[in-house]
């Protein structure tokens, strides 16, 4: 029934909805201890802001499955 797809979807643009704020807070964790002081060796820091990059990246890449969820399904 459409009342059920509409429940299924509505629970799968939630679950991806929260898919989108693990990665934005790992993106955080990421460029958290790239710009801690603790953590000398720039490589490492290089390395963490790289990361932090990706996960930023992934974030977007939810929103736009998100979005074509909202739109198309």
């Amino acid at each position: 029934t459409a009342m059920l797809n509409n429940e299924k979807k509505k629970k799968l643009i939630n679950e991806f909805i929260l898919m989108k704020e693990f990665e934005k807070s790992a993106c955080d964790f990421y460029l958290k201890v790239a710009s801690d002081n603790r953590v000398a060796d720039e490589n490492i820091k290089e390395a963490f802001r790289e990361i932090a990059k990706d996960e930023e990246r992934h974030a977007e890449i939810v929103q736009k499955i998100t979005d074509i969820i909202k739109n198309n399904l």
